[in-house]
Protein backbone atom coordinates (compact mmCIF):
# COMPACT_ATOMS: atom_id res chain seq x y z
CA UNK A 1 0.00 0.00 0.00
CA UNK A 2 1.17 3.41 -0.76
CA UNK A 3 -0.05 6.83 0.24
CA UNK A 4 0.59 9.35 -2.25
CA UNK A 5 -0.40 12.97 -3.23
CA UNK A 6 -3.37 13.33 -4.90
CA UNK A 7 -2.57 13.85 -9.12
CA UNK A 8 -5.36 16.80 -9.36
CA UNK A 9 -5.20 16.77 -13.22
CA UNK A 10 -6.17 13.16 -13.12
CA UNK A 11 -9.94 12.17 -13.20
CA UNK A 12 -9.90 9.37 -11.83
CA UNK A 13 -8.56 10.36 -8.72
CA UNK A 14 -10.18 14.00 -7.97
CA UNK A 15 -13.37 12.06 -8.50
CA UNK A 16 -12.83 9.20 -6.12
CA UNK A 17 -11.63 12.13 -3.43
CA UNK A 18 -14.96 13.57 -3.99
CA UNK A 19 -16.88 10.69 -4.09
CA UNK A 20 -16.02 9.85 -0.78
CA UNK A 21 -15.65 12.75 1.08
CA UNK A 22 -19.42 13.56 0.07
CA UNK A 23 -19.96 9.84 0.91
CA UNK A 24 -18.41 9.67 4.22
CA UNK A 25 -18.92 12.77 5.71
CA UNK A 26 -21.94 14.80 6.39
CA UNK A 27 -22.28 18.37 5.56
CA UNK A 28 -21.89 19.65 8.88
CA UNK A 29 -18.48 17.93 9.03
CA UNK A 30 -16.67 18.85 5.73
CA UNK A 31 -16.12 21.91 3.66
CA UNK A 32 -17.33 22.88 0.44
CA UNK A 33 -15.27 20.29 -2.28
CA UNK A 34 -14.39 23.43 -4.49
CA UNK A 35 -12.77 24.84 -1.72
CA UNK A 36 -11.16 21.84 -0.42
CA UNK A 37 -9.62 21.39 -3.69
CA UNK A 38 -8.56 24.64 -3.83
CA UNK A 39 -6.80 24.99 -0.63
CA UNK A 40 -5.05 21.67 -1.80
CA UNK A 41 -4.20 23.83 -4.69
CA UNK A 42 -3.03 27.20 -3.23
CA UNK A 43 -2.11 26.74 0.59
CA UNK A 44 1.13 24.11 0.68
CA UNK A 45 0.20 23.24 4.73
CA UNK A 46 -3.03 21.64 3.53
CA UNK A 47 -2.04 17.96 1.70
CA UNK A 48 -4.85 15.55 0.30
CA UNK A 49 -3.03 12.28 -0.05
CA UNK A 50 -4.52 9.30 -1.97
CA UNK A 51 -4.16 5.21 -0.68
CA UNK A 52 -3.30 2.87 -3.37
CA UNK A 53 -3.33 -0.60 -3.22
CA UNK A 54 -2.47 -3.10 -6.19
CA UNK A 55 -3.38 0.27 -8.18
CA UNK A 56 -6.97 0.56 -7.15
CA UNK A 57 -7.62 3.28 -5.07
CA UNK A 58 -8.56 2.35 -1.79
CA UNK A 59 -9.28 5.46 0.62
CA UNK A 60 -8.28 9.81 1.06
CA UNK A 61 -6.67 11.61 4.01
CA UNK A 62 -6.33 15.20 4.05
CA UNK A 63 -4.16 16.58 6.55
CA UNK A 64 -2.46 20.37 8.05
CA UNK A 65 0.95 20.82 8.50
CA UNK A 66 0.83 22.81 11.35
CA UNK A 67 4.52 23.63 12.42
CA UNK A 68 5.06 21.88 15.71
CA UNK A 69 2.23 18.77 14.91
CA UNK A 70 0.36 17.85 12.18
CA UNK A 71 -3.41 17.73 12.32
CA UNK A 72 -5.03 15.44 10.27
CA UNK A 73 -9.08 16.59 9.35
CA UNK A 74 -10.42 14.05 6.91
CA UNK A 75 -9.50 10.07 6.79
CA UNK A 76 -12.40 7.61 4.63
CA UNK A 77 -11.74 4.06 3.49
CA UNK A 78 -13.84 3.19 0.15
CA UNK A 79 -16.77 0.84 1.19
CA UNK A 80 -15.52 -2.21 -0.54
CA UNK A 81 -12.22 -2.02 1.19
CA UNK A 82 -13.78 -1.17 4.86
CA UNK A 83 -13.61 -3.82 7.73
CA UNK A 84 -10.67 -5.29 5.71
CA UNK A 85 -7.97 -3.79 8.18
CA UNK A 86 -7.07 -1.16 5.76
CA UNK A 87 -7.95 1.74 8.05
CA UNK A 88 -5.26 0.30 10.51
CA UNK A 89 -2.34 -0.08 7.84
CA UNK A 90 -3.53 3.68 6.09
CA UNK A 91 -2.78 4.94 10.07
CA UNK A 92 0.14 2.77 10.73
CA UNK A 93 1.93 4.12 7.10
CA UNK A 94 0.58 7.52 7.91
CA UNK A 95 2.38 7.71 11.91
CA UNK A 96 5.06 6.29 10.24
CA UNK A 97 5.73 8.84 7.44
CA UNK A 98 4.92 11.85 9.80
CA UNK A 99 8.05 13.03 11.56
CA UNK A 100 5.86 15.28 13.81
CA UNK A 101 3.21 13.95 16.56
CA UNK A 102 -0.45 13.84 14.89
CA UNK A 103 -3.68 15.41 16.54
CA UNK A 104 -7.33 14.37 15.24
CA UNK A 105 -10.74 15.49 16.18
CA UNK A 106 -13.55 12.49 16.79
CA UNK A 107 -17.11 12.70 17.51
CA UNK A 108 -18.16 12.37 20.77
CA UNK A 109 -18.71 8.82 22.54
CA UNK A 110 -22.46 8.68 22.06
CA UNK A 111 -23.21 6.32 19.66
CA UNK A 112 -21.38 2.66 18.81
CA UNK A 113 -20.01 3.73 16.03
CA UNK A 114 -18.54 6.94 17.55
CA UNK A 115 -17.60 4.37 20.29
CA UNK A 116 -15.60 2.05 18.12
CA UNK A 117 -13.90 5.04 15.91
CA UNK A 118 -12.25 6.19 18.97
CA UNK A 119 -11.45 2.40 19.96
CA UNK A 120 -9.81 1.90 16.31
CA UNK A 121 -7.51 5.00 17.00
CA UNK A 122 -6.76 3.79 20.58
CA UNK A 123 -5.59 0.62 19.63
CA UNK A 124 -3.10 2.19 17.34
CA UNK A 125 -1.87 3.96 20.05
CA UNK A 126 -3.43 7.44 19.75
CA UNK A 127 -4.62 9.05 23.13
CA UNK A 128 -8.13 10.17 23.78
CA UNK A 129 -7.70 13.68 25.49
CA UNK A 130 -10.74 13.25 27.44
CA UNK A 131 -10.69 16.59 29.87
CA UNK A 132 -10.28 18.68 27.36
CA UNK A 133 -13.24 20.73 25.98
CA UNK A 134 -13.27 21.31 22.13
CA UNK A 135 -15.92 22.18 19.43
CA UNK A 136 -15.42 22.04 16.11
CA UNK A 137 -15.98 25.32 14.24
CA UNK A 138 -18.67 25.21 11.46
CA UNK A 139 -17.21 24.51 7.40
CA UNK A 140 -20.03 26.92 6.20
CA UNK A 141 -21.24 29.97 7.02
CA UNK A 142 -24.19 29.94 9.72
CA UNK A 143 -23.52 26.14 10.49
CA UNK A 144 -22.68 25.58 14.23
CA UNK A 145 -19.81 24.09 15.92
CA UNK A 146 -19.84 20.93 16.90
CA UNK A 147 -18.75 19.20 20.34
CA UNK A 148 -15.57 16.88 19.16
CA UNK A 149 -12.57 15.11 21.55
CA UNK A 150 -9.23 15.22 20.54
CA UNK A 151 -6.56 12.37 20.20
CA UNK A 152 -3.35 12.25 19.63
CA UNK A 153 0.35 10.33 18.69
CA UNK A 154 3.46 11.08 19.54
CA UNK A 155 4.91 13.80 22.18
CA UNK A 156 2.52 16.33 22.48
CA UNK A 157 0.35 17.19 25.54
CA UNK A 158 -2.72 18.76 24.83
CA UNK A 159 -3.78 20.08 28.31
CA UNK A 160 -0.37 21.91 28.84
CA UNK A 161 -1.03 23.80 25.16
CA UNK A 162 -4.56 23.40 23.74
CA UNK A 163 -4.73 27.13 23.43
CA UNK A 164 -1.87 27.27 20.97
CA UNK A 165 -3.22 24.21 19.61
CA UNK A 166 -6.34 24.90 19.01
CA UNK A 167 -5.45 28.13 17.71
CA UNK A 168 -3.66 26.73 15.16
CA UNK A 169 -6.11 24.50 13.61
CA UNK A 170 -9.18 26.99 13.78
CA UNK A 171 -6.89 29.07 12.11
CA UNK A 172 -5.68 27.29 9.49
CA UNK A 173 -8.19 24.39 8.88
CA UNK A 174 -11.12 26.52 10.10
CA UNK A 175 -10.08 29.97 8.36
CA UNK A 176 -11.24 31.37 12.40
Amino acid sequence: MILQRLDISSNKEYTFVENLYIESFPLSERRPVEKMFNLYKENPRFTIAILIEDEQLVGFLTYWDLDTFIYAEHFAISPEFRNGGYGKKVMDLFIEDMSKPIILEVELPTTILSERRIGFYQRIGFKLWENIQYQQPPYIQGGSNIPMKLMSIGDIDLEANITEIRSAIYSNAYGC
